[in-house]
């Protein structure tokens, strides 16, 4: 510590203008907190476990809170968000550059994109059960005119599989089994076509046409 700070002597100046050394001293703990960090990175991207051990110790917290926030406060999707982040930040520690950042704003980096693709995720099987429950509703009558309407407009390959499954009642294997190709194939088709449900019962719903 001595030695640091005879270094910033020289930043010193004279005695006239001593308001103006406060400014120019840098802060010898933030320093010291800088350099144990780098340090450490350095030691992590080197294979340490100890390291590794420390960031997570030092970071762990902040990041799930900035994940909680992020989440509207959602305990579970924070304490899964924030996993996965320090997972991700453990496979490509090596591709960190100080130069960049500091370590912290690249973990808030890798919070925010997860957060958004947990969203999306969460997005997408709400819309999925909700097309689901489309065609299992009692009183809309699945071989009324609710459902059928929407599938008349639908190209006939998504049509014919959404018939298979819903109205049918055959299960993947069975589609696929009859139509001679893969249950993966089917599971993907049906992904699609469901999907082409949703946009033409929204369109159909904004025309007020059912």
């Amino acid at each position: 510590m001595l030695y640091f700070q005879e270094i910033f002597e020289g930043f010193l100046l004279p005695d006239g203008n001593n308001r103006m050394k406060r400014n120019l001293i840098p802060d010898l703990n933030d320093l010291m907190e800088n350099d144990i960090e780098t340090l450490t990175i350095i030691d992590a991207q080197k294979g340490s476990q100890q390291a590794w051990q420390n960031l997570f110790k030092w970071h762990f917290e902040p990041i799930y809170s900035y994940c909680l926030n992020l989440t509207s406060g959602r305990q579970d999707m924070a304490e899964e968000v924030t996993q996965q982040v320090f997972i991700t930040a453990a496979v490509k520690i090596g591709s960190f550059k100080s130069k960049h950042g500091t370590f912290r704003a690249w973990l808030i980096g890798i919070a925010k994109n997860k957060v958004k693709k947990v969203i999306l995720k969460e997005k997408r099987q709400k819309q999925l059960q909700s097309i689901e429950r489309n065609f299992q509703k009692k009183e809309d009558n699945l071989h009324g005119t609710f459902v059928h309407e929407i599938l008349a407009e639908l190209p006939a390959h998504y049509r014919s599989v959404l018939e298979e499954k819903y109205l049918k009642g055959l299960k993947v294997d069975e589609i696929a089994t009859a139509s001679n190709c893969t249950p993966k194939a089917v599971e993907s088709l049906l992904g699609r076509a469901r999907e082409k449900f949703a946009q033409v019962s929204k369109q159909m719903k904004d025309k007020n046409i059912i």
